[in-house]
């Protein structure tokens, strides 16, 4: 196994080896890792997307355009982009419940997770390249991290708009180092989903349109999450009370991919527990105040977690 203490450091003050950046992120329990040159993007699909309304309520995601085109204008001196994969495919204890949770959502906030993971490479780094300046992303700032992860040659945009993999599938968390070094750069790799279109047929209220654009007013995952209003009655949830898992779990690469440890088996013990007192008809607010502080799941509050088991309800009456 190769070690960052045998690995050759360029005497290069401005180059980092790509080598050396993908050691430490898989000793931090990171999957993989890419780079790429930090260029300014072509976001004229994104543009589109918004003047179709597509993003329905979720109108955050016009802002700050011009930093989701120049990653420099979010960290000064930006040469080289960085990109970080972690993997959350392992069991989904929601599989067989009545009311399900989507898979990301049954562990330890990975907001937190990830950003102390780069954090710890940058700092390691730094020990060696004294020079390095960097500043870690992780899906809370205007970075574009699907199109990032393609360009670092990580993986390809499904037709359901996520990142695929081949060895990891599509349950994948994204993590960026912005950083004023320059690296070895990534190829991209080419789109494998070919003619398959399981995620479009999959999605019960054809969020998925057909040149892989996803229309958030008929998404699952936007109805439980972001939607701060009634739920359209033309909705079928299919039983899912926060997020959805069904165009991932569709996917092919997903289903080739190999399955993680179980992680954060306190965090799904604790989501079990309230699936099963929601089932019972028991008062959970106690429990789910404990998982948002642990999970994902602080996105919400329990009127609106409320809200959508009683739509579920109704809708299998």
């Amino acid at each position: 196994m190769i070690t960052l203490s045998k690995l050759a450091v360029c005497d290069m003050a401005d180059y980092i080896p790509l080598n050396i950046v993908k050691v430490l992120a898989l000793k931090e329990g990171l999957c993989d890792c890419g780079a790429a040159r930090c260029e300014k993007l072509d976001l004229t699909y994104l543009e589109d997307w918004l003047a179709n309304g597509y993003n329905a309520s979720m109108t955050y995601l016009a802002n700050y355009f011009d930093k989701r085109e120049d990653p420099t204008l979010l960290f000064e001196n930006t040469r080289t982009v960085f990109c970080f994969l972690m993997s959350y495919n392992d069991e989904n204890v929601t599989e067989n419940k009545q009311f399900k949770i989507a898979s990301y959502a049954q562990r330890r906030d990975y907001h937190h997770i990830i950003k102390q993971k780069l954090n710890s490479i940058i700092t390691q780094l730094q020990s060696q390249y004294p020079n390095l300046q960097a500043k870690a992303f992780v899906d809370s700032a205007p970075v574009m991290e699907r199109e990032w992860a393609v360009r670092c040659g990580l993986g390809w945009k499904g037709k359901n708009s996520l990142l695929v993999t081949k060895q990891f599938g599509n349950k994948i968390f994204i993590g960026e180092i912005l950083a004023n070094c320059i690296s070895d750069y990534t190829q991209e790799i080419p789109n494998h989903c070919g003619n398959c279109n399981k995620c479009l047929s999959s999605c019960p209220n054809n969020a998925i349109l057909e040149n892989g654009t996803i229309d958030a007013n008929r998404c699952i995952s936007y109805q439980t999450i972001e939607n701060k209003g009634n739920i359209s009655s033309d909705i079928d949830l299919k039983n899912y009370i926060y997020g959805c898992d069904i165009c991932l779990n569709a996917c092919i690469w997903n289903n080739k991919a190999k399955k993680i440890d179980v992680q954060d088996s306190d965090v799904k013990s604790l989501v079990c527990r309230i699936l099963d007192k929601i089932e019972n008809n028991e008062d959970f607010k106690t429990e789910f105040q404990q998982l948002r502080k642990l999970s994902p799941m602080d996105r919400i509050k329990y009127s609106k977690l409320l809200s959508n088991i009683d739509f579920v309800k109704k809708q299998n009456q």
